[in-house]
């Protein structure tokens, strides 16, 4: 033992390190700031369970890897005592002989002492145990099984090294000392005893020799691996636990509202991210699962969040005083270039369909589709440079309240023989405002399901109304095309309205309009209980209020809308739902709910052309086709949408697959799904129905006229 090489390493570790923070910190401190310390024992309980806890790397789709990882991070935290235990005996004799004598009489006159650090010794056996046996899954795996996920890397392997050397050398200082010791087996040691005794073949001098070199490379490995986090994928290691605790507090599906009377246009350049988000930059563990089911990566978009984190990482570091002091390559301060067009390409910031998926997977809680919507804001507010066809859709907002840009006159046309009563008009009073939206107004498919849900409701006795030709755009494709402004202005006038009118619940049929007045309509001044076609209808079938006769004898498949499921985690109510219809037969497709697949129209994607790669809703539809094929004949092989070595292979399935129902909940879905099922020529095969219709072609109507609301008749029921 040697104080002196012992605090040489650690002070040339230190300084290293310090320095190498100072860099990254700095650049933190020199984005924008963010209120992230709101709710702290909701924060606290997220550490907990996601952080220290590691939920997530056990998700279903990923266990065995996950569970690996589990164990390699159980043997960090354990080994955090050893480790500066090991530092100690560095500096001390007195402490060396304590820790590994177990005879010596500090541990004689303390016999519960001695009975806790037994007990400590046990755990951290068996978890560096466990930690080698993940080392050599996770060699094998990148070596070998190669998954799609895992880009190949150096870097990795060396990790994986460092790792295993330190819990190897761990074992071999013990072993020698047990050696030296002549002890034998001992339960509190069980993999070090095991050492111990193989070393015995080397005699005392050379388990000495062993154990010695053993001690001195752990304590370099342990202050190598601290100066290499800050420079690679690693650095999780440090910024993991933080980003965990200083996750959104808000539903996934709310965006951040700007102040635009601050002139707060979006994001151009990397000091224009929040701390937040660049420490999301730096916790990027490059592990993939943001792209196992993301619609752009499955299907050859530019685009991986993977790939974004990395690409702002990378030009973040090699440009930090840049961004930390405004020094520029050449030396002499110059403003930072924009993120598009350095760092990022646009056709990357306008892919994502904003499903959710890569939030939803990651371990570490990276928030990628705020920082994308932001970059997409100060594209469309400052410089006016977007894809060409969505011109056409903020005017039809601006000028007709709807991104058909159709006469707002036209809005009430899908409802002229219904005889509806409209808020304001003197009636009522309602329980809710049915949100019809534009699509359910003006799509003539979308028109068939606002139909069937005004013929449930009424079966049911349910008491709402319509705005009628008042009604406007809720502006959700705006604020996810990235016209901030356009949607605020929407926002603020529909709250405004609704207000006015008394409004306290709203009933909508499309999970874009559901997630927008329930999650980001509160911070205008919208608080209202917000409920989606399917759980409203679900909880009238329970209440008894409606009942299913009609006998449907088909095979159908569910298809999860993004801002449904995902987002706002409404899952179950649709099926329960499907699973109500008499003779359905309701089978899942492999990527279903939280691992559902997007259609391809979120994010504002519905209004945009696909020009690169395979579509989206092709490989969907695809999966589809194929889950109903097998259950018609479940001998049919099926390939593995969720494979974790090439996912969505089933975008390349050029059968026509079996024949059946695809249900929905979504005006967006249906849209971009019957589109598939008539580009892939399914049209006799697959019928796509919005679960709405289902239900009401399944429904037992009462003879008569039904009651809207008390006081008020209805002359006519929907078709």
């Amino acid at each position: 033992m040697s104080p002196i090489i012992t605090g040489l390493l650690i002070a040339v570790a230190i300084s290293f390190f310090v320095m190498t923070m100072a860099g990254r910190v700095g650049a933190l401190l020199a984005m924008k700031g963010e209120h992230r310390l709101d709710n702290i024992p909701f924060r606290v309980k997220q550490l907990l369970r996601f952080g220290l806890g590691q939920q997530r790397m056990v998700d279903p789709e990923e266990f065995t890897p996950g569970l690996m990882h589990v164990f390699i991070f159980a043997a960090f935290l354990v080994l955090q005592l050893r480790s500066i235990s090991l530092f100690a005996m560095g500096f001390s004799e007195t402490a060396l002989e304590v820790l590994t004598d177990l005879g010596h009489p500090f541990w004689l006159n303390n016999p519960a002492v001695l009975h806790i650090y037994r007990g400590y010794l046990l755990v951290k056996d068996v978890v560096a145990t466990l930690a080698v046996l993940g080392v050599l899954y996770f060699a094998f795996l990148r070596a070998k099984v190669k998954p799609d996920r895992m880009t190949p890397s150096w870097e990795a392997y060396l990790i994986l090294g460092f790792i295993g050397g330190l819990m190897v050398t761990e074992f071999a200082f013990g072993g020698s000392h047990m050696v030296e010791q002549n002890g034998s087996f001992v339960w509190w040691e069980p993999t070090t005893s095991l050492v111990g005794l193989g070393m015995m073949a080397l005699g005392t001098t050379g388990a000495h020799v062993v154990g010695l070199a053993g001690f001195w490379l752990h304590l370099t490995i342990i202050l190598v691996f601290l100066n290499f986090l800050p420079h690679g994928k690693h650095f999780h290691i440090i910024t993991g636990l933080p980003n965990v605790f200083f996750q959104r507090t808000r539903a996934s599906g709310k965006l951040g509202t700007p102040n635009l009377e601050k002139e707060e246009f979006g994001t151009a350049t990397v000091k224009d991210l929040t701390w937040k988000q660049g420490m999301d930059l730096y916790s990027c563990t490059e592990c993939g699962r943001c792209q196992t089911h993301c619609p752009t990566y499955i299907t050859g978009k530019p685009l991986t969040h993977k790939g974004v984190n990395q690409d702002l990482k990378h030009w973040l570091w090699n440009n930090q005083q840049w961004v930390e002091e405004g020094y520029g390559p050449s030396g002499v301060k110059e403003p930072l270039p924009e993120i598009i067009g350095t760092a990022l390409k646009a056709e990357t910031v306008w892919a994502c369909t904003s499903c959710g998926w890569c939030e939803q997977a990651c371990p570490v809680f990276i928030e990628n589709i705020p920082r994308l919507i932001d970059m997409r804001r100060y594209q469309v507010q400052v410089k006016a440079e977007f894809p060409q066809e969505i011109q056409r859709v903020f005017e039809g907002i601006e000028r007709q309240g709807n991104p058909w840009g159709i006469g707002q006159d036209r809005r009430d046309e899908w409802a002229e023989d219904l005889h509806l009563p409209t808020w304001g008009d003197g009636g009522g009073p309602y329980e809710y405002l049915f949100f019809v939206g534009c699509a359910g107004s003006y799509d003539d498919k979308q028109k068939k399901v606002s139909r069937a849900l005004v013929k449930i409701m009424r079966e049911a006795g349910v008491s709402f109304a319509t705005l009628s030709k008042q009604e406007m755009c809720n502006g959700e494709t705006a604020r996810r095309m990235g016209n901030e402004y356009l949607y605020q202005t929407m926002a603020k006038m529909n709250v405004e309205a609704w207000n006015g009118l008394g409004v306290k619940a709203v009933i909508t049929q499309c999970p874009h309009c559901f997630n927008t007045i329930k999650n980001e309509y509160p911070e205008f001044g919208g608080e209202y209980r917000v409920i989606s076609h399917t759980e409203l209808i679900n909880e009238l079938l329970k209440d008894k209020r409606i009942k299913l006769s009609a006998v449907m004898n088909s095979k159908l498949t569910y298809h999860d809308p993004c801002y449904l499921g995902r987002h706002n985690g409404v899952y179950d109510a649709p099926r329960e739902v499907l699973k109500a219809i008499p003779g359905l037969e309701v089978v899942e497709m492999q990527r279903s709910k939280r691992e559902g697949f997007c259609c391809g129209a979120g994010g504002g994607r519905m209004w945009m052309e696909e020009h690169i790669g395979t579509r989206i809703n092709h490989n969907r539809i695809n999966e589809a086709a194929l889950t109903l094929q097998h259950a018609a004949q479940p001998s049919t092989p099926y390939p593995d949408a969720a494979d974790k070595k090439k996912p969505g292979q089933v975008g390349d399935y050029k059968e026509k697959g079996g024949s059946g129902v695809v249900a929905v909940a979504c005006p967006f879905c249906s849209t971009m799904l019957r589109d598939a099922v008539n580009d892939t020529g399914r049209e006799e095969n697959i019928k796509v129905k919005d679960i709405t219709e289902l239900v009401a072609d399944a429904l037992e109507t009462k003879s008569g006229p039904a009651t809207v609301t008390p006081g008020t008749t209805v002359s006519a029921k929907p078709e």
